[in-house]
Parts: C-alpha cells; structure tokens; sequence
C-alpha cells in the first residue's frame, strides 16, 4: 500500500514538473520579476526623439480626429509637430512605438514625462517577454518537449545586456523581438508544403518587424529563397512540380507583407516603393550622424572595419554562449558537408547569421555606438548556440550519467552566475562584457554610450541636497524620468554656476580625463565590474561658513540703481525674486545700511533657476558714512553665488557689477550674509 502511494506521489511530481509547466513557470516568474523593475531604468538618448517621432507619426495619421477634438492637448500635437514627409526621422517607422501614444491619448495626452516614459520602458519589456516565448515555441518545434527549449529560454532570458536594454532600447530591442516573432510564423509558413495556413501571421509579423527597420526585409527574403530551394529539389528529383507552387507561395507572401508594410507606414503612403527604397538606402549610410565613437582605443566614424560585429559581439556575450555556437556552427557545416542534408530550422537560422554578418562587412553599412544596429543577428547567433548545447549535450547522453549530469550541473551553475550577476549589477547590465572583454573595456571600448546611469546619479544630487533648487551640468535627458517634486528643484546649467556635474562615459572616456573638474569633488561613481561608467561631482567651497541668522534685524536701509523689491530678498520664498529687470549694466549696484557697526565677510546670492543671472564681475565696497568707499577684495568666490572678501567693521555695504550681460539680468531669490573661514 505505501509503495503505491509513493508511486502516485511520484507520478503526481514528475506530472507537474514537466518541461511544459517548468518553462510556463520560467516565463512567469521572468514577466513579474520584469514588471517590477522597468522603473529602475534611467532614460537614453534616442528616447525623447523616438517618442517625438511617434507623435509626429501619429499626428500625420489621426490629424482630423486630433484637430477636431475637444481637448486642446490633442489639438496642440497636430499644430506643433512638423508634417511626417519633411520629418528627417521619417524614414524610421513607429509602428509598435505608436500604441504607446495611443494609450496617451485615451489619457487625453496630460500624462507627465516620467509616466509617458516608464510605460514606454514597460511596454518594450513587454514586446521582450512575448519574444522570449516566441524563442521558445521555435526550439520546441526543432527540439521537442526536452530539456533544451527551456535551457535556450534560459539563455535568452539571462543575457545581461538584453535584460538591461530590454527596458529603454525602444528601437533595437523591438526591432530584434519582433525578429524572433516574425521568425516563428515564417518558419511555420516555410512548413506547409501545400497549404498557406500561416502566410497572414509571417506576413504581418514580417511587416511589422520591417516598419520597426527595413532590415526585416531580410527574413523575408530569406524564407522565400529557402521555399524556392525547396521547391526546385522537389522538382528536379521528379517527386513532384513544387517548383511552382513554391514560387507562387513566395510571391503570394511578398505581395502579402509588401501591402502590409505599406499600410502600417504612413512615410509609405505617398509614394510606396520610391519611398522604401529611399528607406532601404538610408539604413545604408545613415547620413544625418556624423559623430564618432570609441572603439578600440580610438574615437572613430561611423564607416567601422570588417572586424568591428565580431569583435563587439566576442567581447559582450557569456563565454558558454560563445563555445556552444562555434560547436553549433561548425556541426552543421560537417552534417551539411558529410551527409548532404540538415535540419531546415538549423540551415535556416545557420544562413540568418552568415548572410546578416556578411552582408553588414561586404556592403560596409554604417554603424555606430556598440553593435545595436546589427542586434537582429543575436537571434540566428542563439540558436546556433542552443543547438551546439543540443549536440553537446546528446554526446554526454550516450556517456555515463554522471557525465551528462555532470554537463548539465555545469550549465546550470552558469546559467546561475549570470543570474547573480544580473541581480549585483542592477539596474546596469547593459553595459555587460564577458570575462574576456571586461578586462580592457573601460580603456577601449564605448560604455554606456547613451548615458543611461545619468538619471541615477541626478536623482543621487537631489537627495543629497537641502537646496531648493539643485543647479546640475554635464547633461539634461534625466529629467523625463524625474517626478513633479524633483523636477521643480532641478537648474539646468554650466559647470561653472553649478552645484553638481555629470560625466558619462559617451564622449568623454574616464582613463582620458581622470582629473577632477575644478572645484569639485567626487560625490558618487558607478561602477560595473570596476569599470566607471559614470561619475557625479559636487561643488566643494575652499571655505567653511556660518551664516548670520540676526544680520536681518540689523538692516535699517536697502537701496538700488535698479529696482526696489527688496522683499523679495529676505522672503525665503523660491518663487519670488528680486532683479534688474533688464540685462545687466556696468554700475548696478545693491546696497545695504546697518544700524551698528558690523563685520562678516561672506555673501550668498541665490539665484534660484536663473542660474545664468548671476552679477557680471561683482565688486564688493565697505564704508562707515556711505560717502567714503573703500574696496573689499574678494577672496574667494563659488559658482557665482558664494564670495568671500576681506572686511573691517562697517555700516554700509554695496554690491556692484563692473562688467555687463547682453541677455541675463541679474537676480537674487535670497541673500544670505555670515562669517567664512578659509580652508
């Protein structure tokens, strides 16, 4: 009796823990684990244009509707965004990207920056999670209900860099998914030898993955060629006419995501072909970029050498990723040497990769930044890599068991490692290099090219700050991920009025400039496998202060050659501000009588957000009658809004420009007065 309860019990296990339920769980776990993180992502480059490009796409789509609508946020998008055709991003279709801003128009177009963008990152981690699963069903259909299709999930889910980028690379990482999508239905279509049951899904999918990059085209000319093959080897050994049927399949599918492609994208409307083919040549040489990046020690254009995808893809993919596909690849070169005949998913993908590489080297396309552009190869590159794992792993089948468990505990440890290095890292796995590559990245290699870490490092300034408002440089792209509250204390401007300073690792590599900008500090640095990709300066006073809390009940008097609301100035309001009320002059002056005598030698002029407006070649004067004035050379002086000077014991005291401003004027939110001692 208990030997059968144990035998119920152990068929009750091994039915929940197939390979089925195990990878329904995998995929589970992923999509919450992606959910709750999208919003620890900070924002790149290309996002505020991508979106821009939506709205301009969306507009030329929806004009009527948006014109004619009550809401006037709706009607400011179809005035303000330039007409789609003389849009030089028009080439580059948003498709995918303008679900996002249909969701902000069902919002009546009044969602805030920080929630535009993060539902932006999740619906790109969504397009992600969907083509994970999509890399599954196609290992399942080569591999069957084994063990392989979950550890190729596995790989493809565990990839630092996709994991990262899967949440802000709105551009290339849905153009791969929608690769692998667009794969599956063809494959699936390429299967049906009589029947066209899948030629609508490869169609659209093949439509939508090209809108996204004309690159797509790719696949389908792919499939076409493999049909075409096909079809002539039937026909020629006498088996039967598929030859034909082949070729009008072929064209049946051209035509089928042609006027798909089409329709999806309204740049196309006009003039279809002209305008794909415009498209096709663009891609080629992407004209409108012509700054350099670093690649091999040296800042280089974007016409890169042959060897530039090999060697950003050996430097940047796991090492076991990298032997499994060289054991893939070069298995079904032998199986296709010596026996004549392959798996058509395993020459289908095997193809993929080689005529992706090859074509990227021989017609020399442009590139830049990292091997983005060229991220759709990643897909035929894992699958050779899958199926190098598949062979290695029915060699160890045939051996003894602790052999093939032996294999497998290694994979999984792994596996495991990537895991953790995924969690450690966090929220930067974009910037992953392989142990090889991390060892002379950081003195050769672009790093987080986009700044992505940048929103961190500013939100870091914010909390470290008792300001009101926080003057930042060294960037600006931050603040569509900051909230309201953050967002209103935030200055954007120049190092030299500045309380904190950004540097990325874009333009500006770390080992080139290591000095510190004068007058900060290092504040914070992130790292990544000690390499710093970005770095966060504080303003450091050469002086220590204490400031005067009583000074304001000594003032019996406040004047100016300017203007006379000097409430403003001791109102320790953020909004309010005294100022010239024009650009500034030689002479401005603001001056200050005490009741008694007095003496502190420093000065804070808060300029709040004007941070420009700051006094133009400030002189300080002292007198004890307000008649004779003698100088009162500065000592020291901080981001326009810190002096200290010498002083004796005085009555009056008077701030006045000696220089002059074409533009800003010159204002004060709030002064302070105090005591500074040199360090």
């Amino acid at each position: 009796m208990l030997s059968q309860i144990k035998q119920i019990n152990i068929s009750n296990l091994k039915k929940y823990l197939s390979n089925k339920n195990i990878a329904i769980l995998l995929f589970v776990i992923y999509f919450f684990v992606g959910m709750a993180v999208y919003s620890d992502y900070g924002i790149s480059a290309d996002e505020p244009i991508e979106r821009f490009s939506s709205l301009i796409n969306y507009s030329h789509v929806m004009e009527r509707l948006l014109i004619s609508s009550d809401n006037h946020y709706a009607n400011d998008i179809s005035r303000n965004t330039p007409y789609l055709m003389e849009w030089h991003d028009r080439y580059y279709g948003v498709t995918l990207q303008m679900i996002t801003v249909f969701f902000e128009h069902l919002r009546g177009f009044q969602m805030s920056n920080r929630d535009i963008f993060l539902l932006r990152h999740a619906f790109t981690f969504i397009n992600y999670f969907i083509a994970a699963v999509f890399f599954y069903l196609i290992l399942r259909r080569r591999f069957g209900d084994t063990l392989i299709p979950i550890m190729g999930a596995l790989f493809f889910i565990l990839y630092p860099r996709f994991f990262g980028e899967s949440f802000f690379n709105i551009k290339d990482i849905l153009f791969f998914s929608w690769c692998v999508i667009a794969s599956y239905f063809t494959l699936r279509w390429l299967e049906d030898d009589k029947k066209e049951s899948f030629i609508f899904p490869a169609a659209i999918t093949l439509a939508v993955a090209t809108n996204t990059r004309i690159l797509g085209i790719s696949i389908l000319m792919l499939a076409c060629g493999f049909a075409i093959l096909q079809g002539a080897i039937v026909t020629i050994k006498g088996a039967d006419p598929a030859l034909k049927h082949n070729i009008k399949k072929s064209f049946h599918l051209i035509l089928i995501t042609f006027a798909s492609y089409v329709v999806i994208t309204p740049f196309l409307w006009e003039n279809p072909l002209k305008n794909t083919i415009d498209t096709f040549f663009h891609f080629l040489r992407f004209p409108n970029w012509n700054l350099t990046h670093f690649y091999m020690g040296e800042m280089i254009t974007r016409e890169v050498p042959w060897h530039y995808i090999p060697v950003w893809m050996g430097i940047t993919i796991p090492l076991l990723y990298i032997v499994m596909f060289l054991i893939g690849f070069f298995t079904i070169i032998y199986i296709g040497l010596k026996k004549r005949v392959a798996n058509f998913y395993d020459l289908f993908f095997f193809v993929m990769f080689t005529c992706i590489l090859l074509g990227f080297i021989l017609l020399g396309i442009n590139m830049y930044e990292g091997w983005r552009h060229v991220y759709m190869i990643f897909l035929p590159f894992l699958y050779v890599a899958v199926y190098g794992l598949y062979k290695v792993y029915k060699l160890f089948e045939k051996a003894r068991k602790i052999t093939k468990g032996g294999f497998i505990g290694v994979v999984s440890a792994y596996m495991l490692y990537l895991l953790i290095w995924i969690v450690v890292n966090h929220p930067y796995q974009y910037v992953y290099f392989n142990i090889i590559g991390r060892q002379f990245a950081e003195r050769n290699f672009t790093l987080d090219y986009w700044y992505v870490s940048a929103t961190d490092l500013a939100k870091h300034a914010l909390n470290d700050s008792d300001e009101p408002f926080v003057r930042i440089a060294g960037g600006h792209r931050f603040m569509y991920l900051l909230t309201e509250e953050e967002y209103d204390r935030v200055v954007f401007t120049e190092a030299n009025v500045a309380d904190f300073y950004l540097r990325g690792s874009r333009l500006h590599y770390e080992w080139r400039i290591r000095e510190t900008p004068p007058g900060f500090v290092e504040e914070k640095v992130i790292e990544v496998n000690g390499m710093r990709i970005a770095t966060l300066f504080a303003r450091e006073l050469p002086f220590s202060i204490n400031l005067d809390s009583d000074i304001w009940d000594k003032i019996v008097r406040i004047n100016s050659s300017v203007s006379h609301n000097f409430h403003y100035l001791s109102d320790r309001s953020p909004h309010t501000r005294w100022n010239t009320g024009r650009p500034q002059q030689l002479g401005d002056y603001l001056m200050f009588e005490f009741g008694e005598a007095t003496h502190f030698n420093y000065i804070y002029l808060d300029q709040g957000r004007m941070s420009y407006d700051f006094p133009r070649d400030l002189a300080i004067y002292t007198s004890m009658d307000g008649h004779t004035w003698e100088n009162a050379p500065i000592q020291a002086s901080a981001s326009e809004r810190h002096f200290v000077f010498e002083s004796e014991e005085f009555y009056f005291i008077k701030l006045i420009t000696t220089g002059y401003s074409e533009y800003n004027w010159w204002s004060i939110i709030n002064i302070n007065f105090g005591h500074a001692t040199m360090e």
